[in-house]
């Protein structure tokens, strides 16, 4: 009797800790690989799956790094340039300011690799001063929406992404 009273307390036991262990809700924490980015609406011949940048918020008068990957469907040739169109948030058809880089003296280059990029997957880092510009506000953070579209040497869109970031004004 001793021996299944035993048993009989130990099964209980497990039982009581199964239970309790798969009551306890788990919190799936599920990275933003876009950080609040989204592709733009439309079919574009290469994605952008992750997209991160710091400091976050940006700050003028310091380095940003910026990590783009993605697929390319299509080969990223010379000539390619990515275009950061920024709107005012509370204004979104006003637009701010737009800056042009060479994607593959930028992004590519600084990465180690050389252009044309082969299709397939691709894992890009890049740095840059982000200028102050005398008209620009002071001690004050600004959120801005954004496109960023890399178009090919013939103004084809191959990437679009939309989303906002804040900027550091010191």
């Amino acid at each position: 009797m001793k021996i299944n009273r035993i048993n009989l307390i130990s099964i209980f036991s497990i039982l009581i800790f199964v239970s309790f262990a798969t009551s306890t809700p788990t919190p799936l924490k599920r990275q933003d690989q876009l950080n609040g980015f989204t592709q733009c609406k439309g079919s574009f011949a290469n994605s952008i799956t992750v997209l991160s940048y710091t400091p976050n918020p940006i700050v003028t008068g310091q380095n940003i790094t910026v990590h783009l990957a993605g697929t390319a469907t299509e080969i990223i040739k010379q000539g390619t340039t990515i275009v950061y169109t920024v709107y005012f948030k509370d204004e979104p058809t006003k637009e701010a300011f737009q800056h042009k880089q060479d994607f593959c003296e930028v992004f590519v280059k600084q990465s180690g690799s050389e252009c044309p990029v082969k299709k397939g997957d691709y894992s890009f880092t890049a740095s840059w001063l982000v200028e102050k510009h005398p008209d620009e506000p002071k001690n004050l953070v600004v959120e801005y929406n954004f496109n960023i579209s890399v178009f090919d040497s013939d103004g084809k869109v191959l990437s679009c992404i939309n989303g906002s970031t804040k900027f550091s004004y010191s």
